[in-house]
């Protein structure tokens, strides 16, 4: 798996959902893979605070007995967070302009998830 290669597929979605503002590929455990972010957004911070709300909510889920994860969305007055599985090992993440279509963005990031459990396989 090429550095390159997984920051064309992050740039790939970036311009194919308008409103993205920062877009990573974590690890299960917080560290940082890959991304592309805003410059006063910390790759460590965005990499942990992923990871502990990935887990957090599916403890949650697993806790009242509703299913596996499919995405985890925080949503703020002026703009939104959205995580999801990347396979076993990854975190998906996504930062949203307040005005950004959930429904593209969910959407492209399943076809990137693809994309990088592919790429991570070979």
């Amino acid at each position: 798996m090429s550095e390159e290669q997984l920051n064309f597929i992050l740039k790939t979605l970036m311009n194919e959902v308008d409103g993205i503002q920062s877009v990573a590929l974590v690890s299960r455990e917080g560290l940082i893979v890959n991304s592309i972010l805003e410059e006063d957004v910390s790759p460590m911070h965005i990499a942990a605070m992923s990871a502990i709300i990935l887990s957090t909510c599916e403890r949650v889920l697993l806790e009242f007995k509703k299913g596996e994860l499919d995405v985890c969305i925080i949503q703020g007055t002026e703009g939104k967070f959205i995580c999801m599985e990347c396979g076993e090992d990854f975190i998906l993440v996504c930062v949203l302009q307040e005005d950004a279509r959930m429904d593209i963005c969910f959407t492209k990031m399943r076809s990137t998830v693809v994309k990088v459990v592919e790429l991570t396989e070979e």
